[in-house]
């Protein structure tokens, strides 16, 4: 049987940026590079170091959405393949530690 499994997440994920908006822009952009399907929102923006420079360091915690399409037998079934087809996704990158919603 076919299910849509709609899974939601968060996540800190700590990156280089040249601003505010491009480390948003960079987290969006790699997640639903990796996701497709995804939607992201970012939450909040720090700088994790004092000082103004040009490339400065910010931790950036984001929520995802993600609807997946999964063939199982049971919904509690799809419901872990579809987390692990995600985290197979984001393996390995910054964003590979997502803490999912109980639902």
């Amino acid at each position: 049987m076919r299910w849509e499994v709609a899974l939601k997440g968060g996540g800190r994920a700590e990156l280089a940026a040249y601003g505010i908006a491009d480390a948003e822009h960079q987290v969006e952009k790699e997640i639903l590079g990796l996701c497709p399907e995804a939607r992201v929102d970012v939450l909040e923006v720090a700088r994790t170091a004092p000082g103004p420079r040009i490339v400065e360091e910010f931790a950036v915690r984001y929520r995802l959405r993600a609807t997946v399409s999964i063939d199982a037998e049971t919904e509690a079934d799809a419901r872990r393949a579809a987390r692990r087809t995600v985290n197979e996704r984001l393996a390995g990158t910054r964003y590979a530690r997502i803490a999912w919603d109980a639902e």
